[in-house]
């Protein structure tokens, strides 16, 4: 049974009916959501999307975009979209609850690099993936780039997997991310991203882990003092829509959307790279060290996670795992 839906979701609802009404028939209003803050990558994708929508349509098509969680986390935003009383939504970690089989893209060291990553879903693996949600009742508008992940926190710089040893760090609500830092030594548990600066600045974490993107965005700077680039897991972020909703619109609607995915892709992309260097910068600058980790320490760890991570998921994912790591 689903849990009942927040009151913000309602009002938002109803705040949509009512403009509807002041504007020409012919206009339609998408309602896109993102755990993301205004100024992170999510929204550069949302934004790259709605531009593109609104110039495909001549202005007919509005997407009105939710940043930093006012709509809840993604696990209700996907709630959300399966009663139609959200529209689009940017979804990553949680894809999980809809499919178990798409925790392969989570699984630590998968991707070397970005061109490895657009090799994967930008290929006939993506779309395997697209067809796969699709069956199940959600469309993929199209991928965005959450980021390499790497790991800050307030004790001291990790380098290898035994610096983690004790550390309360939190990881979304994945439990293959639980189990991964765990692995490592660390005390690792999962929590909302909206409440995270706060757990970080009080010390009910020492640590957490996320693409700089989100350092920056979120200002984890301020509440943590080291950054170590482990680059341990890349986040495959997907922007989710209701089959059925998107099967109601008018054809050149979903073209424009699907283009429009296409182009948040491509925007998301450019902006982590610019991130990779500019907010290494930034936490310098406001007092945070930073460092490499031993790469290989952390893959050796790694890897008997893999068999374990994958048991229990389809023949089909755990194939494509392989066929995902023989891409160039």
């Amino acid at each position: 049974m689903k849990a009942l839906l927040p009151v913000r979701y309602i009002a938002s609802f109803a705040l949509g009916l009512g403009l509807a009404g002041h504007v020409a028939a012919a206009e339609l209003e998408l309602r896109a959501a993102t755990i993301g803050s205004q100024q992170g990558i999510q929204m550069a994708g949302l934004n790259a999307l709605a531009e593109h929508v609104a110039e495909a349509t001549n202005n007919n098509v509005d997407i009105k975009r939710f940043h930093s969680g006012s709509l809840g986390d993604q696990v209700s935003n996907i709630e959300a979209i399966d009663t139609r009383l959200l529209d689009i939504a940017t979804i990553e970690t949680p894809i999980t609850t809809i499919d178990e089989d798409m925790g392969i893209l989570s699984l630590p060291y998968l991707f070397r690099d970005r061109e490895h990553v657009s090799n994967t879903l930008n290929g006939e693996i993506g779309k395997e993936l697209k067809d796969k949600l699709q069956k199940q009742g959600y469309r993929v508008i199209g991928f965005y780039e959450g980021g390499f992940r790497h790991i800050t926190n307030n004790r001291h710089a990790i380098e290898k997997p035994e610096d983690l040893d004790g550390l309360r760090i939190r990881t979304p609500g994945s439990r293959q991310r639980v189990e991964m830092f765990n692995a490592y030594g660390a005390n690792a548990s999962p929590l909302p991203y909206p409440e995270l600066y706060s757990a970080l600045q009080t010390g009910v974490f020492d640590g957490q882990e996320n693409p700089l993107v989100e350092v920056e965005a979120s200002r984890f700077y301020e509440v943590q003092d080291y950054l170590s680039l482990s680059g341990h897991v890349y986040t495959v972020g997907f922007l989710l829509m209701n089959e059925s909703r998107f099967q109601d619109l008018d054809s050149s609607v979903q073209r424009a959307l699907l283009e429009g995915g296409e182009q948040a892709f491509e925007a998301t992309v450019n902006f982590g790279e610019q991130a990779d260097q500019s907010v290494v910068e930034l936490v310098k600058e406001n007092g945070m060290e930073v460092n490499d980790v031993d790469t290989d320490a952390f893959i050796a760890a790694s890897q008997p996670l893999w068999e374990s991570f994958t048991e229990g998921l389809s023949q089909e994912a755990r194939d494509m795992v392989q066929r995902i790591a023989d891409l160039p």
